[in-house]
């Protein structure tokens, strides 16, 4: 699964199959572009299986598409 990024909701909320590729996702955020308002990871009980969590300061769409989610396939 493709990351998912629900820009038109207030906080935006990101998705994933993967709770682990999240995480890596908030610290290439935190560390690369200083983003550190959001949740924590959590199952996305609205639409699951899955995990999500919340961005509480903006973020620019390409700090998300520029993280490469193919590093950490679980299929390898």
């Amino acid at each position: 699964m493709a990351l998912r990024v629900n820009w038109d909701r207030t906080p935006v909320s990101v998705h994933h199959d993967s709770k682990e590729v999240l995480e890596l996702l908030i610290l290439h955020l935190r560390n690369k572009h200083g983003l550190r308002k959001r949740s924590i990871v959590m199952e996305d009980r609205e639409e699951g299986p899955g995990h999500l969590f919340f961005l509480y300061q903006p973020c620019d769409p390409r700090w998300i598409a520029e993280f490469d989610i193919t590093k950490f396939s679980e299929e390898e």
